[in-house]
């Protein structure tokens, strides 16, 4: 009787196996040779899945899309505004093992942005999609009386985007001086902020 390949899980190991070269190694060390090594695999079989280098990496930034789309649909997320929006922050933030990773690699990533039209595409659709939910976690907490009468949501949408990424950044360039309890400090006290400002 034929083997049974279970494909969506054997993605995920190649995943894993991806992100931990990258992590290691950089970018530019992500080959298919190097990948193979660190799943267990042999070349070819993940050549199966890849032939370039480059469609390794565009797999590796989806798979992180993928993820963060998971942790987002979690299913016991608060009732209340403003602690719904904290929560879904922490959840994309790198405040636990996997989003930090997800965030470390992200990071790695930016250097192809410029240089690689794919790469640059998919970072344009990742920020249109946290803009996106920024403006969605702020409108919720303005209809719930949480912002000031009067503020500029869109601008209000841009400094939380902007704080967002300032942390994610500090926190896998600095992580000494950006723990996950600051922040949650740092978004807690933004969010309180919101409903003095206007």
């Amino acid at each position: 009787m034929p083997k049974i390949v279970d494909h969506e899980q054997r993605r995920w190991e190649l995943v894993r196996a991806v992100w931990t070269v990258i992590r290691e190694r950089g970018v530019q060390g992500a080959s298919v040779r190097a990948v193979a090594r660190q799943a267990g695999w042999s070349p070819s079989s993940v050549q199966y899945y890849f032939s370039t280098q480059a469609e390794l990496l565009l797999f590796a930034l989806k798979a992180i899309s993928e993820a963060a789309d998971l942790r987002l649909a979690a299913p016991d997320l608060p009732s209340d505004p403003r602690d719904r929006a904290l929560t879904q922050l922490e959840l994309l933030l790198p405040t636990e093992p996997d989003s930090h990773v997800a965030t470390e690699i992200w990071v790695a990533f930016l250097s192809l942005v410029r240089i690689d039209p794919q790469a640059g595409e998919l970072n344009t659709e990742a920020h249109a999609r946290l803009t996106h939910l920024c403006r969605e976690l702020l409108e919720a907490m303005a209809d719930a009386g949480q912002i000031a009468p009067g503020a500029d949501l869109d601008l209000e949408t841009r400094l939380l985007q902007a704080l967002f990424d300032g942390i994610a950044l500090h926190a896998v360039t600095v992580p000494d001086q950006m723990p996950p309890t600051l922040v949650r400090r740092l978004l807690e006290h933004h969010l309180a902020r919101l409903r003095l400002s206007g």
